[in-house]
């Protein structure tokens, strides 16, 4: 990553960013068009992706595309009691491609926009109206002018990513261990791109389902099968009425979601809302593994999946969607959770009448309680000033007396299954870091423009320096390679390189067990 902090280094790129702009033509509005050339020609200090960064330095190029993932066993959002039409996941997937076979530039670099299907009024929504707050003034350092906001959104939009769109995948003799990912509450499939591109560099088929209702303006209307299939249109005619005229689905009062299953502790559902939507994407992960063994029956990556090995990674909420799809579905072999909230396990302070026969991730009466310990193996990353999670332990341990945070130890429960497990598990904490250093949202596209200070949570009257997000995502990105390496790959040099901790001095703690 290579910040542009003067107007001479962007102004050096701009005949090259013209010529993208008059070839690719992917987007076709003229406003935007102008729009974009006038950034290139006047500069902006947005950190961006270089051209070459992995191009030559890592195994594999890679390949990106977008496609859709129909579960016609349930309807299209239960959890918001939309019990019609068939659930729908906007899905991104990440893999190798040959070195050799983008070497010419035949196909076109992915940017921040084709996540919009080249919408920038969804884009505009997604940076600015989401629980995220990507760039608002509000939420940027003092003396950040309108004007500056919207010339970095539109930037954002005209980005170049690492991956390749619809690029062939390579030809390999052996096929690839696959890694699922799972956002985080209000969150996208991009959430943790630069894990997934670091993966599929190193040889590893990488796929990132939307949890559709819990994604800002989840764009469904774009899929394909609307305008190829009748039946499946027919099916989603009473879906499609709840859908804007731009696509996408979920309310702007929400942050355009369906529902906000952390939002409000308060209401008496609260625990049955929680464990539903933990259900539905438990049951959307299981959907996107049904959806990779057909791929591996046909078309481009007939044969290119190891489907024996799968891994399962998830940021925030995905954390905890992590830990649920580790306990209850077998096909996933070992899950990093990054940044999870922890939750107490309540079950012994409800009426019987409150608990499910079926299967259930926090209230099943005679089951496991997936959320609280570790079965198999498991890496936890958190950040030790991260005060939305800490928020969260604190309130557990007020309500249903569990271990309270502390500076030594800001998140017990989770510390708690890592000591009490007998799995291979690894616990990472990564000291001035909070919820946001590890995601691939405002203070890693915008490190110049978003706050890079705040006050300590155990020290309200401190101020202290976040860890830049650069190194939160190095660690994030090699520690992940290591433990796949390792768990799936059963790569020994892989083993002692996770058990290492190469970034002690920029304030990782990092503690192994049962290796």
């Amino acid at each position: 990553m290579v910040p542009y902090n003067h107007i001479d280094d962007l102004q050096s790129h701009t005949a090259q960013s013209l010529k993208k702009l008059g070839t690719q033509m992917r987007f076709k509005n003229k406003h935007s068009i102008i729009a974009a050339t006038l950034i290139v020609l006047l500069g902006t200090a947005c950190q961006r992706e270089t051209q070459d960064e992995q191009v030559t330095t890592t195994p594999y190029a890679i390949g990106s595309k977008t496609l859709f993932i129909h579960d016609d066993t349930r309807p299209y959002d239960s959890v918001a009691g939309v019990n019609t039409g068939i659930r729908t996941l906007l899905t991104e997937i990440w893999y190798p491609v040959s070195h050799e076979t983008v070497a010419d530039n035949t196909f076109p670099r992915a940017t921040y926009g084709d996540y919009v299907f080249g919408d920038q009024s969804v884009h505009h929504l997604m940076m600015t109206k989401t629980t995220f707050f990507h760039l608002t003034p509000e939420t940027v350092r003092e003396g950040v002018s309108k004007s500056q906001i919207e010339t970095a959104i539109d930037e954002l939009f005209y980005r170049e990513r690492q991956s390749f769109v619809d690029a062939p995948p390579a030809e390999d003799t052996d096929p690839w261990p696959v890694i699922v990912m799972s956002h985080g509450d209000a969150g996208s499939r991009y959430n943790m791109e630069t894990v997934c591109e670091y993966l599929a560099a190193h040889g590893y088929f990488v796929i990132a389902p939307e949890h559709t209702g819990n994604s800002p303006y989840s764009l469904t209307g774009r899929d394909p099968a609307l305008e190829e299939t009748s039946e499946f249109q027919q099916k989603m005619a009473s879906v499609l009425e709840r859908l804007s005229d731009r696509g996408t689905y979920g309310e702007e009062q929400q942050f355009g979601q369906s529902y906000t299953p952390l939002s409000d502790g308060t209401n008496p559902n609260f625990l049955h809302n929680l464990d539903a939507s933990l259900v539905q994407r438990v049951n959307d992960l299981r959907a996107t593994l049904n959806e990779l063994k057909l791929m591996n029956q046909a078309g481009p990556f007939a044969g290119r999946l190891d489907l024996r090995r799968i891994g399962l990674m998830g940021r925030s909420f995905g954390g905890v969607t992590t830990l649920a799809g580790l306990g209850l579905e077998s096909r996933f072999l070992s899950g990093i959770a990054v940044v999870p909230p922890a939750f107490a396990d309540t079950r012994k302070f409800l009426p019987p009448e409150a608990l499910k026969d079926h299967e259930s991730v926090i209230l099943s009466r005679d089951g496991s309680y997936p959320l609280g310990e570790v079965t198999k193996p498991t890496l936890l990353l958190s950040g030790a000033e991260d005060g939305l999670i800490i928020r969260l332990s604190d309130s557990n341990s007020k309500t249903l007396g569990a271990t309270a945070p502390t500076p030594d130890n800001p998140h017990p429960m989770l510390f708690q299954m890592f000591q009490t497990t007998d799995a291979p598990v690894v616990w990472g904490l990564l000291k001035d870091s909070n919820h946001g250093s590890f995601g691939v949202s405002g203070p890693y596209w915008w490190p110049e423009l978003k706050p890079n200070t705040q006050k300590r949570h155990f020290e309200p009257d401190t101020d202290f320096t976040l860890v830049k997000s650069d190194v939160a995502h190095l660690i994030q990105k090699q520690k992940a390679l290591h433990f796949f390496d390792w768990t799936l790959k059963k790569d020994q040099r892989a083993k002692s390189n996770l058990k290492a901790n190469e970034f002690e001095s920029e304030g990782l703690i990092w503690e192994t067990r049962n290796f």
